[in-house]
C-alpha cells in the first residue's frame, strides 16, 4: 500500500490514480495530518473497473461509519471491501476490524 499525507498531495494525485482516505494522525508541532492510500491503476483487476466508482464510494462511507462508530455497518463493509483495490487496502481493513473488535 502506498501511503501519502496531506490533502493537497492527495487531490493532485486523484487526477491519475485512485486515492482513498485513510485516517488522520496527530503529529507533534504539525497537528492533524490526513493520510491517504494511492492505488496504482495496474493494481486494480480489470473485472473491478466497472464497479470502481461504487467501491470507492463504499470505502468513503465505511470511513464515515468508522468515524461515527457505526461498527456493525463497518464490519459489513469490510466483508465486501476485502480483496477490492487489488488487495492493496486489506491490511488497513484488517487493522480497523481488529480495533472494532477490541472496542
Amino acid at each position: 500500500m502506498q501511503i501519502i499525507y496531506g490533502k493537497e498531495a492527495a487531490d493532485e494525485l486523484r487526477t491519475k490514480y485512485t486515492v482513498l482516505d485513510l485516517e488522520v494522525i496527530t503529529v507533534p508541532e504539525k497537528g492533524s495530518i490526513p493520510l491517504y492510500c494511492v492505488i496504482p491503476g495496474d493494481k486494480i483487476p480489470l473485472d473491478e473497473l466497472s464497479i470502481l466508482e461504487s467501491t470507492v464510494k463504499l470505502h468513503h462511507d465505511f470511513m464515515d461509519g468508522y468515524k461515527s462508530k457505526q461498527y456493525t455497518y463497518c464490519l459489513q463493509c469490510i466483508e465486501y471491501l476485502m480483496g477490492k483495490f487489488g488487495g492493496e487496502v486489506d491490511t488497513f481493513y484488517e487493522e480497523i476490524k481488529r480495533r472494532i473488535e477490541e472496542d
